[in-house]
């Protein structure tokens, strides 16, 4: 009598053959290549502030201005095997000026914020405008924007950075030009077309604008701060501001989408997840988050990440406490993979 030959033989020498002639089954590997919901490699992580300011004046002493691009400490998840990544898409970092540093001009694809924390007398240079930096100020550096750094004042000063490079090197989409580093001229210069975005709601009525991203890149901390407080409560219990492009009031950039949080003390946001990713910096008050299984309490300047695709409710202790929000939420509006959900 003759024996069948057995099938699990027979797919495994198909399945080799298919490989050597660099073809893949889909029925092998369906369930690897469409998963049924999305799920983020890194758990959420804590950075705080007083563990990363002591690393400040080392990196001063260490990393002379004239001698690196930028001096700026990014915070890494290890659960990315030791790339620079704070969460998928984003990297979050404290940029750190001593008087009379320069941090030369470049341009560079990948999109990037500065948020002012420490930074009382400093100033970006965005595109020939000069942009002052006070407290609360969250200054933009679109793709491919020349910009640069100044500390004018007499003491050291920190800024929070965040920008989408992982996002744009997994697309392998980046390009960077460096600055004259003794291009004196590049710092001589004032707010210059600033000032025709400083008014909300009104522009000029010949002002021509691209609308990729944003013609404003100076938003003011004192007006983020007054909308907060006039603002009515979210459907998650927090207020929230969105940071726009007046031109389209869409979000500032076309891969980066920011947001000012100011959350109730004494009572838990409802729980949220979406499948952007999220980097919180805490600009004031004191409270607690519950990411996904990991609960952590948190104060002034401390960050943490929200991994895509994982619930997360926040909680102010005390008093009102308010987070900055760096999200990569409109990429995935544009690319029509947004999806949220609130308990």
């Amino acid at each position: 009598m003759q024996h069948p030959t057995p099938k699990v033989k027979s797919e495994s020498d198909f399945v080799a053959q298919l490989e050597a002639s660099n073809l893949h089954p889909l029925w092998d590997r369906f369930r690897t290549l469409t998963p049924v919901k999305p799920q983020a490699k890194d758990p959420p992580l804590l950075w705080r502030w007083k563990d990363i300011e002591r690393f400040t004046e080392r990196a001063v002493r260490e990393a002379a201005i004239d001698d690196v691009e930028r001096r700026a400490l990014i915070l890494v998840n290890p659960a990315f095997g030791g790339e620079t990544v704070t969460t998928s898409n984003l990297i979050a970092a404290f940029t750190v000026l001593d008087p009379g540093d320069r941090a030369r001009p470049h341009r560079h694809t990948f999109a990037a914020i500065r948020f002012a924390t420490h930074a009382e007398g400093a100033a970006t240079i965005v595109n020939g405008r000069r942009c002052e930096m006070h407290e609360g100020d969250l200054i933009l550096t679109p793709p491919m924007c020349w910009h640069g750094h100044i500390n004018e004042s007499d003491h050291r000063i920190v800024w929070f950075d965040a920008a989408n490079i992982p996002l744009i090197r997994g697309l392998d989409a980046n390009f960077f030009e460096p600055g004259d580093p003794k291009a004196n001229q590049f710092w001589q210069v004032d707010e210059g077309d600033e000032k025709l975005w400083t008014e909300p709601g009104i522009v000029g009525a010949d002002i021509q604008h691209a609308p990729v991203h944003s013609p404003k890149y100076r938003y003011a901390g004192d007006a983020t701060r007054r909308l907060l407080a006039a603002l009515p409560s979210g459907p998650d219990g927090a207020r929230t501001v969105r940071y726009t492009n007046p031109t389209t009031g869409e979000a500032v950039m076309p891969a980066l989408d920011l947001y000012m949080s100011r959350l109730p003390k004494a009572q838990a946001t409802r729980p949220k997840r979406t499948t952007c990713n999220m980097i919180c910096l805490v600009v004031s008050g004191e409270g607690s988050s519950t990411v996904g299984e990991h609960t952590f309490e948190w104060s002034q300047h401390d960050v943490f990440s929200i991994p895509h695709w994982t619930w997360a409710s926040h909680k102010a202790i005390g008093s009102n406490a308010d987070l900055f929000i760096v999200t990569d939420k409109s990429a995935f509006e544009r690319l029509d993979l947004l999806r949220e959900e609130l308990q």
